[in-house]
Parts: structure tokens; C-alpha cells; sequence
């Protein structure tokens, strides 16, 4: 995993025909720390857990350790429930928005802690002329503040029911007045 602070961009490889980790899978967005808090370096991923108590009283969830407190995570939730988000802390994802951790939307986080497993290398760098090979994805932003999920989180039952009803609509058959 490489995770480009200055472009708040994170790129996972795979291993080529000579396993070499050559080979970019997935680029994510993410939000590095405030000030270029987030560490630089060489690390390997140690703790997991699906929920943790993170600094201010705020909790995250699918956590991949990389070194001491510094963790991938998801946006910070107000509680232990998925329908608590810090709503306004997922709007700043492709930015410095934390106090040293990267932070990512839930499936992302989601995604690392089930695919990159304890032992996995994590590099921290800073690049501001490149991304990665993948670029920098875009950014998506809540703008109906009424709902307090994150809007890529596929396991949470609203977020579900809400894309079922939108691909109901999007399916439906569409009439002809010719005959």
C-alpha cells in the first residue's frame, strides 16, 4: 500500500509475474493529517479491528493499524453506530482533515482491512506532482445532511434500501405510446 500524503491519495498493488507489489488494484481517497501530521515511511500493518475509540471522543471503524496510533480508518463516527458520521468530516476526504491518521470512506476502509492482511507493507510518502498510477479518484460529498451514513457503505441497511429503490427506478420498463 502507498499512500501519497501530499495528493491525500492511496494505491494498493499487487504482485507481477516475479511477486513484485508492481501492479496498482485500487486507488482511494483519503484524508492524511493536519499539518503534515501523518507520518513518512516504511511500515507494516499490525493491529485490525472493526470498531476502536480514536482521539476526541469519536470512533472509527475497520481499522488497519500502521504504526502506534497512526491507523487507516473510516471518517470518524460520533458513536459506534453507522448511522452517526461526522457528516462534515466526509466532505473533506481528499484533503488534511485529520490529527495523523488516513482516513477513508467506509468501503475503502472496509476494503483494506479485508484484503490487506497483517504483515502488509505500507509505504508514506509525499509527492506532489503524481497521485499514483491510478490518479487521485474523485471525491463524493453529502449534501442531504438528514441522513448521518457514510453514502458508499453498502453493509448499512438504509444505504441498501435507498440503492434498491434507485435501481428499481432506473430498471423499470419503459413504456411506449406507439403501438
Amino acid at each position: 500500500i502507498k499512500v501519497n500524503r501530499t495528493a491525500n491519495c492511496v494505491t494498493v498493488y499487487t504482485y507481477d509475474e516475479k511477486g513484485k507489489y508492481t501492479i496498482p488494484v485500487r486507488a482511494m481517497i483519503c484524508s492524511t493529517g493536519l499539518d503534515n501530521s501523518t507520518i513518512t515511511g516504511d511500515y507494516t500493518i499490525g493491529i485490525k479491528s472493526e470498531w476502536l475509540s480514536l482521539v476526541g471522543d469519536v470512533f472509527g471503524r475497520y481499522i488497519s493499524g500502521i504504526s502506534g496510533d497512526y491507523l487507516f480508518h473510516s471518517v470518524p463516527y460520533y458513536s459506534m453506530s453507522e448511522e452517526d458520521l461526522e457528516l462534515a468530516e466526509f466532505n473533506k476526504l481528499g484533503e488534511q482533515a485529520s490529527q495523523g491518521c488516513v482516513r477513508l470512506a467506509v468501503s475503502d476502509a472496509k476494503w483494506v482491512y479485508d484484503n490487506c492482511p497483517t504483515g502488509t507493507n505500507v509505504s508514506i510518502y509525499d509527492d506532489a506532482e503524481n497521485a499514483g498510477p491510478l490518479g487521485k479518484p474523485d471525491a463524493i460529498k453529502i449534501t442531504d445532511f438528514t441522513n448521518k451514513w457514510d453514502p458508499t457503505d453498502t453493509n448499512n441497511q438504509r444505504c441498501k434500501r435507498l440503492h434498491n429503490q434507485k435501481r428499481r427506478r432506473i430498471l423499470r420498463p419503459c413504456r411506449s405510446n406507439s403501438r
